[in-house]
Order: structure tokens, then C-alpha cells, then sequence
């Protein structure tokens, strides 16, 4: 099965992954740099030491990217507040808080780490490129310092822009937050800069359209949809969990759960349950212990001559702290987890035991009410 993303390194306890969608804003730095920057910059280059530049350049670039997410997860360790994971994709990167910070400072801090690496990254690459240029460096050496310096102050700058997602909206949302003690207002305002922001990247999009200039034209729309798209997402987060403050796992969750056991071969698993019942998953129990949980997609991965051979146990989720909550669990969190897990419900436990399920359904439908 093909996945969204892979793993690839993990750094300070944090796994890396890299969305498939990174390979087409990789490929698209390197074309440009390969066609565009480097017969500026270097034209006395033969084209195939081009390419070979735009390629370590690339690489380059994505490991500073890497680099800015990687300080903003140290702050939050620092700060107590897990970091599940960071992603690389189309857009750059982004790191996974598994919560977001209960107090203004932290998120200064946490924020304003990114933008001050990526200075830090240009200032180092400009007086490295400086340096190797005074001592007679090959070229091809000091086009790519420069051009990573270029980038890195640019990365730096852009993401000081005062619009919620970005670090620079984040910067001003602590600020507003810490002046009004209203997480909600201070998130309302920072979001409408950070739409007003997109809107402003859209129509510069369409200009550079109209100018000829169609790839970067088509970027910058494209930036400006997502960061609308993510400071409109960013402040409904805001009010859900307020909403669902004090709402707790036991008020919404499914009591009469429906198990199956571990031995279950699966041709009677489909038969039985999934055609009877028509739920997307089943929790798989050896006699009271709760063992993990089974899912349709897990079956499906399974060729079919093979379901009256292989039983439940043999293809089920194995019990992680993602899929588990306890009754006296927030909704907030039940919802977080779920976000996060992939399989859309949470088993819920009480001393080990199971008592009940709770779906990403089950509390969409309480958001609607």
C-alpha cells in the first residue's frame, strides 16, 4: 500500500517523515534552480555540474527547513509540551504538537525559535559564502552558500509575517493573548491577518500570472490557499475546544461495545461482523483482555485465499497509548488522539478493561447538535 508519507531519520526523539507531495516542490527547486538561478549565477557552469549544484542545493535547503521545524520542537520539549512527529511536504515542513501551549511566553518562545534559526542559517551562509569567495573557492561552492543564504533569510523573514499560522502570527497571537488573557480574541485577530495575508499571496499570484511569470504566480496562489485554509482551520480549533471543554469520554462514548475474538478466522470475521454489523473496525479480545483492534482496511490488505487461514489477532492494530483513552478523558483530547491515529475512534478502558468506544462520528454529531 502506498502511504502519504515515510519515515526518515529520526532527530531528538523525534521521528521525521516526508510527505510523497515533497517530491514535486523538490523537483520543482531543482528544475528551477537547474534552469533558471545557476545559468544567472554561474554561467560559465556546464549545465550538468548545474544540475549536480541544484540537486546539493535542494537537499540543502530542505535540511535548513528541517533545522527551523527541529528549534521549534526543542522549545517545546523544553517546555514540556510533546512533539509527535515532523513532516516535510509540498508547503515545506511542519511540526506535530500533541498539544498546544497553555500559556503566551511558551508560545513566543516556540515560535519565534523557527524564524531566529533560519537567520541564523542565512547569516552563517552569507559570511561562509563570503569567505570562500575571498579565498578563491571554485564557484560552484560559493553559488550554493549564496543561494542557501538568500533562502534561508527569506524563509526567515516570510515566516515573521503577521498572519496566524505562520511563526510571525503565532508571535502576535502570544502577544494579544498575554495583553488580553482571551486565547479565543487573540486567535480570532491573528487568523484575520493571516487570511488577509493569503489574500494578499493570491493576488500577487495572479499578477505574476498575468506577468508571465506562471510558475512562481502558481506557487504563490497555491501558499496563499493553504494559509487560508490553515488560519480558518486554526481559530474553529480554538472554538471546539472551548466548546467541548468539560465534556468528558464517558458522556459520549458507545457503552454496548461489540468485540470479536482472537482466534476468529477471517472469512468468518467479514461474514459475521462486517457484513452483519457494518462498522469500520472491531476491538479483538482472548476471552476479557483487551488485545488491540481490527480493522476492514487491515483486511483488505490480506489476499482474499488467505482469510480462511489467518485469524483476527494476526492482522490487528496492536494496543498503542493512541488508540486507548480512559472514561474520564476530555473530549478535546479523545479528539486530538483521534486526529492523530488514523483509524477514527478511540477504545476506551477503565483498570485495563474495555467499556467502550468512541468515534470521530460520535463527537462530529455533538459539534452539529
Amino acid at each position: 500500500m502506498l502511504t502519504k508519507s515515510f519515515k526518515l531519520i529520526t532527530l531528538l526523539g523525534i521521528p521525521v517523515t516526508v510527505s510523497w507531495s515533497w517530491f514535486i516542490i523538490f523537483g520543482l527547486v531543482v528544475y528551477t534552480l537547474a534552469t533558471g538561478y545557476f545559468p544567472i549565477a554561474a554561467p560559465e557552469i556546464a549545465p550538468p555540474l548545474r544540475l549536480l549544484m541544484a540537486l546539493i542545493s535542494a537537499v540543502l535547503l530542505f535540511a535548513c527547513l528541517l533545522a527551523h521545524e527541529l528549534s521549534h520542537s526543542y522549545v517545546a520539549q523544553r517546555n514540556k509540551l510533546p512533539i509527535s512527529g515532523i513532516t516535510l511536504f509540498i508547503f515545506g515542513g511542519v511540526a506535530h504538537l500533541e498539544q498546544e501551549p497553555e500559556d503566551p511566553g511558551v508560545e513566543f518562545k516556540m515560535a519565534i525559535a523557527g524564524p531566529i534559526m533560519s537567520l541564523a542559517l542565512g547569516i552563517f551562509f552569507y559570511f561562509l559564502s563570503a569567505n570562500l569567495y575571498s579565498f578563491g573557492a571554485p564557484k560552484f561552492l560559493f553559488s550554493i552558500t549564496g543561494y542557501l543564504a538568500y533562502l534561508n533569510f527569506g524563509v526567515g523573514l516570510f515566516n515573521l509575517l503577521p498572519g496566524f499560522p505562520l511563526d510571525g502570527g503565532r508571535i502576535m497571537r502570544s502577544l494579544i493573548w498575554k495583553l488580553s488573557n482571551d486565547l479565543r480574541r487573540a486567535t480570532m485577530i491573528a487568523s484575520s491577518l493571516g487570511k488577509g495575508m493569503a489574500y494578499i499571496l493570491i493576488g500577487l499570484g495572479l499578477v505574476g500570472i498575468f506577468q508571465g511569470t506562471l510558475i512562481n504566480g502558481l506557487w504563490l496562489i497555491f501558499v496563499g490557499l493553504f494559509l487560508n485554509q490553515a488560519a480558518e482551520m486554526s481559530y474553529r480549533s480554538v472554538l471546539i475546544k472551548r466548546f467541548l471543554t468539560g465534556i468528558k469520554v464517558r458522556n459520549l462514548m458507545t457503552k454496548n461495545v461489540i468485540a470479536v475474538p482472537a482466534d476468529i478466522l477471517l472469512s468468518a470475521l467479514v461474514e459475521k461482523y462486517f457484513f452483519k454489523y457494518r462498522f469500520a473496525s472491531f476491538p479483538v479480545l482472548s476471552d476479557d483482555t483487551l488485545l488491540g483492534l481490527v480493522t476492514f482496511h487491515d483486511i483488505k490488505e490480506v489476499p482474499k485465499e488467505e482469510w480462511g487461514s489467518r485469524r483476527a489477532s494476526e492482522v490487528m492494530l496492536q494496543l498503542k497509548d493512541d488508540l486507548l483513552i480512559h472514561e474520564d478523558e476530555e473530549i478535546a483530547v479523545a479528539l486530538q488522539k483521534i486526529a492523530h491515529n488514523q483509524v477514527g475512534r478511540l477504545l476506551v478502558i477503565d483498570d485495563d478493561k474495555l467499556i467502550g468506544i468512541i468515534s470521530q462520528r460520535d463527537i462530529m454529531k455533538l459539534l452539529e447538535s
